[in-house]
């Protein structure tokens, strides 16, 4: 990753130099509107680009969590966040809980057939991946081996509060009013790729689990 944005910065840094020439030619000049609009017409583009990208990015979310749980919803802030190293492939393992935001809460509370049948809906980025949708816990048997996966061991010796959380999340697991979900990739017999989901109603607690590997 470094070596790609060195190359960028090499890249902007030649494109940008006859612009700049043009700057200081205008200012040997004394023509100083044209300086300050020339000063001026990359930070309003820079500003423009940022708010439309902004804009898309919070739009592409909202669909997104619409698609996972039928509902449309903000999450707020995280009660707790852990995000391992990622390597150059994406590798690596994140960990979020959020209050349970009320418009989950009602929607999961009046669970129905298309919840349960049609929901997560996977995205195009995930195309390779298997969908598991939403379930009523107890967890059964088969989900063990994604369970033990997600709530990685490994990353727990990180960061002491996963363990807590980890807790937390087996104890909701095996009673009902507890919802889970996941996408999953599996290297061969072992799971290897996996987006978790769980909605703890009597906890009152979002679980948002990533493990690459």
């Amino acid at each position: 990753m470094t070596a790609i944005w060195a190359v960028g910065v090499i890249v902007v840094f030649f494109s940008s130099l006859p612009y700049g020439i043009w700057i200081l030619g205008s200012a040997f000049k004394k023509k100083w509107r044209k300086v300050i609009i020339l000063l001026a017409a990359p930070i309003i583009a820079g500003l423009v680009l940022w708010r439309t990208t902004l804009f898309f990015d919070t739009r592409a979310h909202a669909e997104y969590l619409v698609r996972i749980y039928d509902t449309k919803v903000e999450l707020g802030t995280p009660l707790f966040s852990y995000e391992s190293p990622r390597s150059f492939n994406g590798d690596g393992y994140s960990f979020v809980v959020y209050p349970l935001p009320a418009a989950i809460c009602n929607r999961f509370l009046s669970a129905d057939r298309r919840l349960l049948a049609e929901f997560p809906k996977c995205p195009d980025y995930r195309k390779h991946w298997t969908t598991h949708p939403w379930h009523e816990a107890p967890a059964d048997a088969n989900f063990s081996k994604y369970l033990d996966f997600a709530l990685s061991r490994y990353d727990a010796e990180s960061a002491a509060d996963l363990t807590i959380y980890f807790r937390a999340i087996r104890k909701a697991l095996a009673r009902k009013q507890t919802y889970y979900a996941f996408f999953v990739y599996d290297h061969e017999e072992y799971p290897g790729n996996i987006d978790l989901f769980i909605v703890d109603i009597l906890g009152n607690r979002l679980y948002l689990i990533n493990h690459n590997t």
